[in-house]
């Protein structure tokens, strides 16, 4: 875990090591990583003693990075997917690629101009005959109640982690790569980004 730490942090990175429960950074106060990468000193001291995972933060600290989150196992990934190789199949094999633990996909790049925070790309809402707390896609939902009686969640199918956000990758245990190498992330253009983005949106249920 240590040495793809150090890569990570190498390649312009601010990586961080994580909380593989709780899918979160290990570190109490590593909100000014969002601003400044960590020295290569500090990362082998939060790594020396088997950190159980990784994360990196998005946005500017990292060269604009992106993520696009695909959740509930996924199950838009290959409608996007089918959407962008039809209109640019060549942008689509240049983007890093990861499973995460819970079934999802995590899409990864770097833009040439700033990006912004966190977005809610596609949701679907989900009718429920009671107010009890149910477990989609192995995540715990609390149902809400709206004026008229009726009980229902919104699920989040489609996010994108921009400036301020963080994820768990590849390495930590559950998350694997299946294109791509996060030390050589590729730089789309504002009008690529806003391709991939559109494509997602154009899934949404809600």
């Amino acid at each position: 875990m240590k040495q793809y730490a150090i890569q990570y942090r190498n390649a312009g990175l601010s990586v961080l090591p994580a909380n593989v429960q709780l899918k979160f950074a290990a570190l109490p106060q590593w909100k000014q990583y969002q601003r400044r990468l960590p020295t290569e000193a500090q990362v082998q001291e939060w790594f020396a003693n088997g950190a159980a995972g990784l994360c990196i933060v998005t946005g500017a600290v990292s060269g604009n990075l992106e993520m696009i989150d695909f959740d509930l196992q996924a199950q838009l990934f290959e409608p996007w997917r089918m959407r962008v190789q039809q209109a640019a199949p060549d942008l689509l094999l240049r983007l890093v690629i990861e499973t995460s633990q819970s079934g999802g996909r995590h899409v990864i790049y770097r833009c040439d101009s700033q990006i912004c925070g966190n977005l809610k790309l596609a949701q679907r809402k989900l009718c429920l005959p009671s107010g009890d707390e149910v477990v989609i896609g192995g995540k715990t939902c609390r149902p809400r109640q709206d004026k008229e009686g009726n009980w229902s969640v919104i699920l989040p199918l489609i996010e994108a982690r921009g400036q301020g956000g963080l994820f768990l990758c590849a390495p930590t245990p559950g998350y694997t790569l299946v294109q791509g190498d996060l030390t050589n992330l590729p730089v789309l253009s504002a009008q690529e980004r806003e391709f991939l983005l559109e494509a997602a949106w154009s899934l949404n249920e809600y």
